[in-house]
């Protein structure tokens, strides 16, 4: 079965390609593909060519709320094994040498990297793709008992928790979430989750 992919290509330019199998470094592992978001940023950059500051300069694999499962573990051994089921964190942190950013906040750092985003050249390839290659220390194992429909929502659902984190206690607060979309959504869930009136 070949290795089909969605790749961005500029505004209005969305293409499903035939790919290259991946082919991992010893520190990553491939992941087939079961189940991605959609995300505004990837629907943004299909509409627009852009997410933000972030533009469109070569193509690019769109996706970065994914989840999967392992065919082949890295070959140094990090990371989950072969047949194990996983969501995906798509951050990679960065420094870019001069701007500090706090240790437990790594999304804070200045020169991260993110799956499928067009921010730095060459772009940072995403996961809309049957077969991908992806760091080992961005797979994390799921519960057998998860679909993995639902480990894709893993991501999304994480910026509802931070956010509902950051606003402090809400237990049995009236609570105002603007926007209905995935992520607004996901913020309704999470309140009610914390005990919000």
């Amino acid at each position: 079965m070949p290795n089909l992919g969605v790749v961005a290509h500029a505004a209005d330019d969305l293409r499903i390609e035939a790919l290259p199998e991946p082919v991992p470094a010893a520190d990553e592992a491939v992941l087939e593909i079961a189940f991605g978001g959609v995300c505004g940023s990837d629907l943004h950059y299909w509409r627009h060519g852009a997410a933000g500051a972030s533009v469109l300069r070569e193509p690019m694999v769109l996706g970065h709320e994914i989840a999967g499962t392992v065919v082949v573990a890295a070959a140094d051994g990090t990371g989950p094994a072969a047949g194990t089921r996983v969501a995906v964190h798509p951050l990679t942190p960065h420094g870019d040498g001069r701007t500090p950013w706090p240790a437990d906040r790594p999304n804070l750092a200045p020169a991260s990297s993110y799956l499928g985003s067009a921010l730095h050249l060459p772009h940072t390839q995403g996961g809309f793709a049957r077969r991908v290659a992806l760091p080992a220390r961005l797979l994390h194992a799921v519960p057998d008992a998860l679909p993995l429909d639902v480990a894709a929502l893993a991501e999304p659902a994480a910026v509802a928790w931070h956010g509902l984190e950051r606003a402090g206690d809400v237990r049995g607060k009236r609570v105002l979430v603007i926007g209905a979309g995935p992520i607004g959504q996901l913020v309704v869930a999470v309140a009610r989750h914390h005990g919000a009136a």
